[in-house]
This record gives C-alpha cells, sequence and structure tokens, in this order.
C-alpha cells in the first residue's frame, strides 16, 4: 500500500512510494513514519519524493486523505516535494489535490533520478 524511507539524509529527503490501493488509515500510518524520520534525525525542515509510478486514480475518500496528508506534510516542515508519477488522469488528481490544500511546492517529474536531482538542487530553500 506504501513505503516510507529515508531517501538521502545529507539532503533531508525522505521518499514515500504510493500505490493504488492506498487507504486513508495507510496514509495515516505513513504520516506517523515520516514523523518518526523527521524527530529522529531531527530535520526541522525537509524535502520528499514521492513515487506514484503505479499510481492510475486514487478513491475519493483517500483524496481527501492526500489532501489532510500534504496540509500536514507542510505543517511538519516539508519545503518541496517532487512526485513521479506517470497516469494523466493521476496528475491531475494531484494538482487538484495541492490546490485544495494549497500546497503550491510540488513538482512533477515521469523518473526518479530526475525528481531526486531536482530535490538536492533546493538543499538550502
Amino acid at each position: 500500500m506504501y513505503q516510507v524511507t529515508l531517501e538521502d539524509k545529507e539532503h533531508r529527503i525522505i521518499g514515500v512510494k504510493w500505490e493504488s490501493n492506498l487507504t486513508p488509515e495507510a496514509i495515516n500510518q505513513a504520516n506517523e513514519e515520516i514523523n518518526q524520520l523527521v524527530q529522529t534525525h531531527k530535520f526541522n525542515r525537509f524535502h520528499l519524493i514521492v513515487n506514484m509510478r503505479d499510481v492510475v486514480v486514487f478513491k475519493p475518500e483517500t483524496q481527501k486523505a492526500i489532501v489532510a496528508h500534504q496540509e500536514w506534510l507542510m505543517r511538519r516542515g516539508m519545503v518541496q516535494a517532487a512526485v513521479v508519477v506517470k497516469s494523466n488522469v493521476a496528475k491531475l488528481q494531484l494538482k487538484r489535490t495541492a490546490k485544495e490544500a494549497k500546497h503550491n511546492t510540488e513538482t512533477h517529474f515521469i523518473n526518479t533520478e530526475e525528481a531526486l536531482s531536482f530535490l538536492k538542487q533546493h538543499v538550502g530553500v
């Protein structure tokens, strides 16, 4: 359903992998894991790389949970998000979600390498 990882400690990049069968409960669990990483490594600001390559569309209740997730991330200290996404439907959902969450720090990519490179350039931000 999801996976949370520390992608790059030096650049304060946390990774999240979402899958199509994602539930609001899993999003809450992911938030707890992200929070644990932030506390463990004493990140007051961090970047997020989100892998959504396998996601085509989210259910409406999951979409609402993603809005709350994005709002929480910004309050927790997220500076920039790089999202790897293939599906045009998922991109449209993400744009709507970001607008609802008043989240304008999200950039979309088609591969992980480009997304990581982009985030590493924003280290001082």
